[in-house]
């Protein structure tokens, strides 16, 4: 099937719209669905990854403009050491942002974090079941955070990891 759309015709739409469409044509595998078995985000043994969310550049960037500090300070930990991440890790640089903006509110409560970065991949994405993190089984062993691949990509590319000099 062919579908032609013009610049025009493409910014009418809505802007969640837009980003699904770039996304798709951006991607050079297609869209999650139609990936073959040996998708490299199979490898999480272990963690709960059913309706993870692997978000591009361009849907981070959607996703970021709600995003508070705290919530971004998060992420940044995502970025500069994922795509795993253990909930330790996670928490201390929350409680660090907590302690830098002043604000004691959660006290690095990764459940709250949990919980904003859910609603927020679910706005963007249009699909009420997704999250931006899967987890581990925490009574097998310590917690960790997942996120897929491309999210991973697309938030380094975001907090600029790999430039040089730069994180």
């Amino acid at each position: 099937m062919k579908l032609i759309l013009s610049k025009k015709d493409l910014f009418r739409l809505s802007e969640r719209t837009r980003a699904e469409i770039l996304d798709y044509l951006s991607s050079p595998r297609g869209p999650e669905e139609e990936r073959p078995a040996d998708d490299p985000d199979q490898e999480y043994v272990g963690f709960d990854m059913e309706y993870v969310a692997a978000l591009s550049f361009r849907q981070m960037q959607i996703w970021m403009k709600a995003a508070s500090n705290w919530t971004k300070a998060g992420l940044k930990v995502f970025a500069e050491q994922g795509p795993i991440v253990h909930v330790e890790t996670l928490v201390e640089a929350l409680k660090e942002e907590e302690k830098r903006s002043g604000k004691d509110k959660v006290k690095g409560d990764y459940s709250q974090f949990q919980s904003r970065t859910t609603v927020r991949t679910r706005t963007v994405t249009g699909n009420r079941e997704a999250y931006l993190l899967g987890w581990n089984d925490w009574e097998e062993e310590e917690g960790k955070y997942a996120i897929k691949r491309r999210t991973y990509k697309s938030l380094r590319r975001y907090f600029r990891v790999d430039e040089e000099g730069t994180s």
